[in-house]
Formats: structure tokens, sequence, C-alpha cells
């Protein structure tokens, strides 16, 4: 008894929170004051790519989470699906809810495309995690024996494919709802208000939640300011200060919690619009100051953390302690790798991306496999088939034989993979996949019901080594660099363009990961500030006093533009990368948007993906993404130049002195010739 009063005692300790599990509160108003558009029983997507399953057999496993139990209420699963021409029966599409077949539809040459809708069970209701699983069998010649992996035997399941999004369906919305039901998709989207005159440490801790929820959902999620939310198509984010806000609304939904210095407070309430009766969860994020928010949001964007949400009032002070993560050593859990099956029916797993620094090149890095494997895969070579798993880095592959694996317990495997770091330099954000091969058999016609499998598990990893060199910052380095301590220096009194900011704050997230960012007006900004982080200055020179204490060293003018193969008329953002002029070891980048540029692309995702070496890019007025050219083509060019001038010069040295020669010997021999005339 007495070690659970301590342990309770702990966990106060721990959090020093306070807790309040009444029902969370409805706030009601109509379309004048707040609509709420949109169908709220719209489907989720099942899937942002079409996917493809190849004969004979092949599958592909969908999950989804349920907060709490949910009445049934004609909830669907619903596959748009095409197929080959080549299909004869009985070839057949079926789905399966938590490994139960539910439906199965034959396959016909006469309906090449068809809608399947699954009524989903009572049972994939209830509150946990369920699977759904679309299985594919196809027969192309009856009689006739065709290999696995004829390229006419397929079916594919498009990105239209949906099921209910089952957000409309429990109205109990309490705090361990966040973030599933925060995250966006089509037709739903998230919209996270922020008040209209707001801190610096508000807007920092609104852009990083915003980014993180819209990293981890299918869309975006919306960011506005307060008084320019009229109507919403999905749940509510309020962030900031309880005196930051000044619109009536949202003071009202604030007032009603309370707050204290130093602790920030989470309250889940509900908006419920009277004229069309559609309700969304509201998520309160307050404090008496914005600067206790951002101390405190990693409890937003931390999955350990949020995972331990309860009831609907939280008041959150201290922070339980965090793992920090490695930077040398990577989870496959950290770039969202989840345990992944691989069998005869999936052979292979979708790609997965990781975001790298640039590391020395010619060394060594070693990604750590944790395996499992199905019994009957031999561990001598007796049986001839090959056995292998196949890690492509890059499009590299790297071959592991399933029959040399090291045990490590009694049913889990290890294998050490090296991998040269010059393939993971072949791209700043490192693209990943697995396959298997020997798994089916080569001979069609030999039929066994043997099922090998192969078990990767989330807890595998990839462990680089630093350049330990001192660094030469290039867009190549973006976002790497300004993971860890970044300070971002915008302009005094400028209003921001909080969508821009959003994108900016996604492209600086890796792996999943919120980079640690300060963000400060110009005049808050001291020269010891600037020698302590990586520095990412946004907006106009002239309005940022520190940068353009250096405007000589970066290239701003129209001459210089042009010189780095830029035209600056079609120039709408530009972006300038180098080494820190306070810290050598730390990276400065200088974003500046131009006057009257409508922007139509990502230029900051383009930033992020770029494998150039470069130190500068643009996106032009009509989106196009462009790098600076080369600086050290004309240097090499003058080389070549005087390379060559030496070597006509060498040559006629060369002629010259033949001649010489030639002369010579044709004076001895004339003198030969005249004393045996002589003689």
């Amino acid at each position: 008894m007495r070690a659970k009063f301590f342990s309770i005692l702990l966990f106060f300790i721990g959090f020093l929170c306070i807790t309040n599990d009444a029902v969370a509160a409805t706030i009601t108003v109509d379309d004048k004051t707040m609509a709420i558009e949109g169908n709220q029983k719209q489907n989720k997507p099942l899937l942002s790519q079409p996917i493809e399953l190849q004969g004979p057999s092949s599958s592909r496993d969908f999950y989804y989470n349920l907060v709490d139990d949910v009445k049934q209420n004609g909830q669907q699963a619903t596959f748009q699906i095409q197929h080959s021409e080549l299909l004869i029966a009985p070839s057949s599409f079926t789905v399966k809810v938590d490994d139960v077949a539910v439906k199965t539809v034959p396959l016909k040459a006469d309906l090449l495309k068809q809608t399947i809708v699954v009524n989903l069970p009572k049972e994939a209701l209830l509150k946990g995690t369920h699977k759904i699983t679309a299985s594919f069998y196809g027969i192309l010649k009856e009689g006739i024996c065709v290999p696995p992996g004829n390229a006419g035997n397929w079916l594919r399941i498009d990105i239209l494919s949906s099921m209910s999004a089952f957000s409309e369906e429990s109205q109990a919305w309490a705090l361990t709802s966040y973030p599933t039901a925060f995250l966006s998709y089509e037709g739903y989207a998230t919209t996270v208000i922020l008040p209209k005159q707001a801190s610096e440490a508000t807007l920092n801790s609104g852009y990083q939640l915003s980014a993180y929820l819209s990293e981890h959902g299918d869309t975006n999620v919306q960011i506005k300011r307060e008084d320019a939310v009229n109507q919403v198509s999905g749940p509510i984010v309020i962030l900031g200060a309880q005196k930051e806000f000044s619109t009536s609304l949202f003071k009202n939904v604030l007032d009603k919690i309370n707050v204290s210095d130093d602790t920030m407070t989470l309250s889940m309430q509900e908006l419920l619009n009277t004229d069309s009766n559609e309700r969304v969860p509201i998520l309160a994020v307050t404090s008496t100051n914005g600067k206790a928010i951002e101390e405190r949001l990693s409890f937003l964007t931390e999955s350990r953390l949020s995972g331990q949400l309860i009831g609907n009032t939280l008041a959150i002070k201290d922070l339980p302690k965090i793992d920090s993560t490695s930077d040398s050593t990577i989870s496959f859990q950290q770039f969202g790798f989840e345990n992944q099956t691989l069998s005869s029916q999936l052979t292979m797993t979708p790609h997965y991306y990781v975001s790298l620094p640039q590391l020395e090149a010619n060394k060594e890095a070693v990604m750590r496999l944790v395996l499992k494997k199905s019994a009957s895969i031999p561990d001598n070579h007796d049986d001839d088939r090959k056995l292998e798993l196949i890690a492509y880095i890059n499009n590299v592959p790297h071959s592991v034989d399933l029959r040399k694996l090291k045990q490590t317990t009694t049913d889990m495997y290890e294998a050490l993979l090296p991998i040269q770091t010059n393939v993971l330099n072949q791209q700043s954000m490192t693209d990943i996949q697995f396959e298997v091969t020997g798994f089916q058999l080569e001979d069609p016609c030999e039929t066994t019901n043997e099922r090998y499998w192969l078990y990767i598990d989330s807890a595998s990893s990839l462990s680089i080594t630093k350049d330990a060199t001192e660094p030469t910052f290039t867009l190549r380095d973006f976002p790497n660099s300004f993971h860890d301590h970044t300070l971002m220096v915008i302009p005094n009194n400028e209003s921001m363009d909080d969508v821009k900011m959003l994108s900016m704050y996604k492209a600086l997230m890796m792996n999943g990961k919120m980079a640690n960012i300060t963000l400060m007006q110009d005049k808050d900004v001291t020269e010891e500030a600037l020698q302590k982080h990586a520095v990412i200055f946004m907006g106009d020179m002239k309005q940022l006093k520190w940068l353009s204490k250096n405007a000589s060293q970066i290239p701003n003018s129209s001459e210089q533009l042009i010189q780095q193969g830029f035209l600056p008329e079609a120039i709408g953002q530009y972006a300038y990368m180098t080494k820190n002029f306070w810290q050598n070891t730390q990276p400065l980048l200088w974003i500046q948007s131009f006057e009257n540029a409508s922007i139509k692309g990502d230029f900051y995702a383009h930033l992020k993906e770029t494998d150039s070496q470069a130190g500068a890019a643009i996106e032009t007025k009509e989106g196009q993404f462009v790098v600076a050219v080369d600086q050290n083509v004309n240097n090499t060019d003058v080389k070549t130049d005087k390379k060559g001038e030496i070597s006509l010069v060498l040559i006629a040295e060369f002629i010259g002195l033949i001649i010489v020669i030639a002369v010579i010997l044709y004076v001895i021999l004339r003198k030969r010739k005249k004393n045996q005339v002589q003689q």
C-alpha cells in the first residue's frame, strides 16, 4: 500500500499537473459567428498514392486506431480497383477486417474497374488498433504455369479508395483524442488560431505545433489569426496567452480556463453550430504568457509525452525527462518505419526517407537490422534457393544472406550491413527500401504450402559518423545543420506571412522531429546569441541590421545575382547559405521574398530536397526552383586556359630545340664532307 502511495506521489511530482475529468464544455455558435463548413461525415483517404499488387497472390494492410468505442452507423471501407485484362476465373479480390474475411469479388476481363464497398463489422469499431487487409489472387491462363512476377498479372488500388473518418462518430472529445483527432486530410482541415498581436514566443509555438500536425497529417493545417476566422472545416486549436486574444469568441473560450504562472494549460472543448448542427473539437493551449507555452510545447510535439494526456483539462508545470536522440544513431522509428513483415505475398516494403547530414567521403556507416524469420528458412547451403534481404539505399542494393543471420535471443536475429558514406551522400533525403528474394519458387508448375516470412523490427537503426573537418555549408546541409539550436531572426514589428512560416518550420523538421528553434525580432538579437546558434534571417536585408553589417559578404545586387545564374526580374524568393559570420562551425541562411511576388511553389520543401552543393537558390514568380551555377566552373576554365598556354610554350620550345639540333648536325656533316674532299 505504501509503495502504491509513493508511486502516485512521484507521478504528481514528476508532472506537477492538475487534471479535470469533467465532460468537455460545449460552446454554441451560429453561422454569423463561426460557420462549420463541409460534411463532417466525409471519408478519409486510405492511401496517398496508388498501390500495385502483383500476382499470383499479394496483399496490403491498412491500419486505423480508435480512441474509444464507436457506435455502428454504416461505417465503410471503399476500394477503387482496376486490374489486368488478362485475368481469368478464379481470380479474385478479398477484403479482410482484423484477419476475418468480409467480402470477395471475382475479377473478370469484361469488368476492369470496380468499386468495392465493405461494411465494417461492430468488432472493428471497438477501441484500439484495427487492420484492413486487401488481398489479390490472379490467374492468367488455366492449365498453364505462369511464373510469379509476370508483368501482366496485376491489380491496382487507386488513390480514391477511402474509409469512414470516425471523427463524427464519437463526440466524447478528450485530451486522449490528441493528436489523432487533429490530423488533417482532404476536405477536413484543422485550423490553428493565433492572436492578432502575438508575441514571438507564441508565434514560435504556433508555427511548431502547426508544422507537427501538418507533417503527421495527410494535408497541412490552416493557420490563421483570430480576426481572420469566420468558418472552419474541421477541428480547432487555439494557442496563445489569455491576454493576447482580443476577439470575443476566443476570449470567451480562454477566460473560462484557470491558468497560473509558469504553467501551460490544455483544455478540450467542443464547438457546436446551432444552424447546421455540426460540431468540432477545440483544443485550447494557453497560459498567462507565451513563454510558458513555448517552454512546454514539447508535450504536444513529442509522442512519448502526448501519449500520456488524460482528462479534459491538464495544467503542466514541469516536463518529464525525454530521452535525447543520438545524432549518430538513427532508429528506424524516427523516420516513420513501422514493423514490417515480408513474405512470398508481399516481397517489398514502401520507400522510407531519412534526412542525413553530409558525411565524410570514403567512410562506412552501419545499418543494424533486428529481424525475425520463419523457422522453415534453411540455415545452411544445402537448399539451392538463394534467400536474400536486399536493402536499397538510394537505389544501390546491399545484400544480406538470410541463411547466415546471427541469433541474438531465442527468436530474434541481427544483421550488420556496412554502407559506404558516398552512397548516403548521393541524396539529402536518403531513400531506403527493403526486398526479399527467393521466397517464391522459380518453377511455376511446382506448388508448395510453405510460407517464408521475414519480420523487420522498427528498433533497427542506422549509425553514422559526422565529418570532423571544418564544415563548408551549402544547400545540401539544409535542414540538417539547423536542427539542434537555431535562432530565427525576423524584422522588427513586421507582419509575418503565417503560411510561409508554417512551410519553413515544416521543412526544418527532420525525421518527424521538430527542430529546436528560437524566434526573435532583429532588435532583440545579441551578438552572443548569434555566436551560440545556427542562424536563419527571414526578410529584407535593409530590415535586418545584423545581416546588413555583413552585406559585402552576401550576393544581393542585381549584378551578383546574374553572376549566380539568376534573372533578377524573375525572382520570387531567394535563399543564400554560408558560414555563420559570428561562429565558423555553424551555418547561416538568408531567405528573402521579393515584393509583389505571387509565390506558386513550395520553396522550402525544394530547399529540403535538393542535393545541390550550391550556396544559393531561387524560386521564380512562376514557382520554378533554380539553384546557382557552380562558381568554380570559371576558375577551372581559367586554370585550363593557363595549362593550355603552358603547353603551347613547351611545344614551341621543343620545336626550336629540334631546329637547333638539326642546324648543328648540318654544320658538322658539312665540315666532314669538306675535309674528305680536301683529303
